[in-house]
Formats: C-alpha cells, sequence, structure tokens
C-alpha cells in the first residue's frame, strides 16, 4: 500500500539520519536522540556552538545549557581623569575610580587659594598636597568637623603644625560638608571624604566643576561657617 510504502521511506530515512525525523530532532549530531522544544536561539548546546532551544538536552553541556548571546557586561567602573578645564564636569567613583588622585590633580593646579571644609579628613596624600600647595605660596584655609579633635590620626594636626591655617567647626551634629574650592573657579564635592578607607573600602563619588559663579556660592558657604568656627591650634605643638 503507498501508505505503508511512504512509513517505511520515512523510517529508512530517519535511521540514516538519526533517528532526527521520528523524533523531530534538530538535525545536529548532538541531538540525534533528542527532541528540540523549539529553534529560537535561546541555548546553544556542544561544545563547538551547535544545536538550539535544547535546554532539557542530557548531550548538551550535560545538561547545562549556555545562552547564545552573553548578557551585557556591566560597564568598566570609570577612572579618574584630569580635573575639568571648561565647565564640563569631571566625575569619579570608588571602587574603580583612583579619586585621591584626582583630588590631588586639582590641588597640584591651585594658583592662589584652595578652601576646604571636611568632615573626616585622614588621607596622608590629600594632606601632603596641601602642605606641598601652601609651600608654594598658595593661600589655604581649612574647616574640619569637631571629631577631628579626638581622631587617632587627623590630618588637622599635620597641616596646622605646618602652619596651615585650620579651624573647626562644632557648631552643628556635625559639620559633614565634602568640599574644596580651588582659586575661586573650581569645586570638588561628592560623597567622599578625605580618607584612605573613601579611596580603597567605601562605595564613593567625588565630582569637580569648574565655573565661578558655583564656586562663589560654595566659597560663601565656607565663609559663613569660618565666622562660627574656631582655630585649631593642633596636638603636640608647643
Amino acid at each position: 500500500m503507498p501508505t505503508r510504502a511512504v512509513l517505511l521511506l520515512l523510517l529508512v530515512v530517519s535511521l540514516l539520519t538519526g533517528g532526527t525525523l521520528l523524533l523531530g530532532a534538530h538535525p545536529d549530531a548532538c541531538h540525534q536522540r533528542h527532541s528540540c522544544p523549539s529553534d529560537h536561539g535561546t541555548y546553544i548546546c556542544g561544545d563547538k556552538g551547535r544545536c538550539d532551544q535544547c535546554p532539557d538536552n542530557s548531550y548538551c553541556l550535560v545538561g547545562t545549557p549556555r545562552l547564545t548571546t552573553s548578557p551585557a557586561p556591566l560597564p568598566a567602573a570609570p577612572t579618574s581623569a584630569q580635573p575639568p578645564i571648561s565647565g564640563e564636569p569631571t566625575v569619579c567613583f570608588t571602587p574603580g575610580g583612583n579619586c585621591t588622585d584626582l583630588i590631588v590633580q586639582a590641588i597640584a593646579g591651585a594658583k592662589t587659594s584652595i578652601l576646604v571644609q571636611a568632615y573626616s579628613f585622614t588621607s596622608v596624600t590629600i594632606a601632603k598636597a596641601l602642605l606641598e600647595a601652601h609651600q608654594r605660596g598658595v593661600q589655604i584655609q581649612i574647616i574640619l568637623d569637631k571629631s577631628q579633635r579626638t581622631e587617632k590620626y587627623s590630618s588637622a594636626d599635620f597641616l596646622a603644625n605646618q602652619g596651615v591655617p585650620t579651624r573647626i567647626d562644632a557648631s552643628h551634629a556635625i559639620a559633614h560638608n565634602k568640599v574644596i574650592v580651588i582659586d575661586g573657579e573650581m569645586v570638588l564635592t561628592g560623597s567622599f571624604n578625605f580618607t584612605k578607607a573613601a579611596q580603597e573600602k567605601n562605595a564613593e563619588n567625588v565630582l569637580i566643576i569648574r565655573d565661578k559663579a558655583l564656586a562663589a556660592l560654595y566659597a560663601q558657604n565656607w565663609e559663613a561657617h569660618r565666622q562660627h568656627s574656631q582655630p585649631y591650634r593642633g596636638r603636640g605643638v608647643r
């Protein structure tokens, strides 16, 4: 009968192709004994990137299929850049970016003045950059939170002992600003305390904007805090 002949022909062809026609399987070798639910390109099986959509195929990577397209990689952590030379802001994030280096570069470029407000200030690297600026004639003034009086190590002592004008703002629960105003035209701010931990352990951000109007607002606020702050003599000064 024709029907029997057709079935016999299908059986022969199926055997020649590893049973793929009878089972409805993908024609690739790794699917000869497995039926693929669909062919939408969701999975790749085997070690040569063959066979689609067979997550339950024991012949495909021992039952562990992999996606045909890798997930989009996370954006690379921004690294530090040069401080801005125009109105374009510069940003830095930790972990990933060397924000301490960025702050030091900005301080190194100062020509006339640096105003600092800081909550926690224990970064030796940033303190040394400020001292070097002070020694080359840049006018530096610093306001710190009262906690710096009792820190085991504080740059308040280091800088005050070197003759850098340093004051303590004890008029608030916390003087929590993290601000540097450079030459009346550049503002550094963000969550980044001037500490080693902010660079090496924490998730922080630094934003640097060169804008005279913005710098004037920050300088005005700095002056308001200076007026109720007290000079810090520094521990260890005789």
